[in-house]
């Protein structure tokens, strides 16, 4: 005779495992065209669609998500699943789940014959609050915990970078490896996020003057509705000049994407692939992986290093306040600060 565990902790991986039925990945489907029509971001909209995954995970049984069409019309339980999430999570993590909820009521709501307006109304209700701070907030808690559920991530100089770029297609063959080289240093070196670098064609890359008055190689992007030509540094230049040589050798003129699929010239290599070659690289140059946003503070670390002010930084990455700048360079300042302390105490 066994006693029975207390926490089943089987079921809560069963599922986080186990997918979602056809209907309820359609109208996440509309739910996501419909929020790049409105102008968000491929990341903002992938993020909120795996909240409303969890949301929908949440509100199942027995290691079976429920229904999202199901779900989201008991608002009791989708009140329960903000409330207790059935793993932790960030207290960043609630909120993005709880807003992801309410512009899935909107969008997808008066679909399934719901009222949007008494939805959101009645689930507010059912979650705790506390008083109002300001006109942006009614002041709705949902679950989570301060300070980060993730570790922090190393912070990078430009030493790193280049370790990173070096070590990138090390020992994966030569077509490849030039591919793979490109690849990380235009991640390291650029402003460009993952999915508009996996975007890029041979035609929007070009050698011109950029608004800062930098005269070189450039990529053509669109960004919030706007076509930005961005300056890519010599360590880019240097390497999609590799793997353009490397193309025109084996009888293939630069046409299609820039970054594609091994065997595939016109199927562009896919996120989590790109994903993948940072993280080996990263690993070869024995580093532990990094985020993009980590790879863009050391980035713009660089370029300060490199004489250009903060307003030209902000230029060269594409970012439309120098404050987000200021928020990059930080955790960098913060370092350099603490070594010039340290120097001086030795001098003592």
């Amino acid at each position: 005779m066994s006693q029975l565990t207390l926490f089943d902790d089987d079921a809560g991986a069963a599922s986080a495992r186990n997918p979602l039925d056809a209907t309820s990945e359609r109208l996440l489907r509309e739910y996501g065209q419909t929020r790049s029509n409105q102008g968000a971001s491929h990341q903002s909209v992938r993020r909120e669609i795996s909240q409303l995954r969890s949301v929908a995970r949440a509100c199942g049984q027995s290691g079976t998500p429920r229904a999202i069409e199901k779900a989201f019309k008991d608002v009791s339980l989708v009140a329960r699943a903000l409330r207790e999430p059935s793993v932790p999570i960030a207290q960043a993590t609630g909120r993005a789940r709880l807003i992801a909820v309410h512009r899935f009521y909107r969008i997808i709501g008066p679909a399934l014959g719901r009222n949007a307006a008494a939805d959101i109304a009645a689930l507010d209700a059912l979650l705790p609050a506390r008083r109002s701070t300001g006109w942006h907030t009614v002041g709705t808690i949902v679950a989570g915990e301060r300070g980060r559920r993730r570790t922090r991530g190393p912070t990078l100089d430009a030493a790193d970078l280049l370790r990173i770029v070096d070590a990138a297609g090390r020992d994966t063959g030569s077509d490849r490896q030039v591919r793979d080289r490109a690849l990380v240093a235009i991640q390291c070196f650029s402003g460009l996020r993952v999915e508009e670098i996996l975007r890029l064609r041979w035609n929007d890359l070009d050698t011109d003057l950029t608004v800062t008055g930098h005269y070189g190689p450039t990529a053509s992007v669109e960004r919030q509705g706007r076509q930005l030509r961005l300056l890519l540094p010599n360590p880019i230049g240097e390497t999609l000049d590799s793997l353009r040589r490397g193309a025109l050798a084996h009888g293939m003129p630069p046409e299609g994407p820039v970054f594609h699929a091994c065997g595939s010239p016109d199927r562009p290599l896919s996120y989590r692939a790109a994903r993948n070659v940072l993280v080996e690289a990263c690993r070869r140059a024995g580093l532990p992986a990094v985020s993009s946003a980590e790879l863009r503070a050391a980035c713009a670390y660089w370029l300060r290093s490199q004489g250009l002010s903060e307003h030209e930084v902000m230029m060269t990455l594409g970012l439309t306040r120098v404050r987000s700048v200021d928020r990059m360079l930080r955790r960098l300042q913060a370092l350099d600060a603490q070594r010039r302390v340290r120097e001086q105490l030795e001098q003592l």
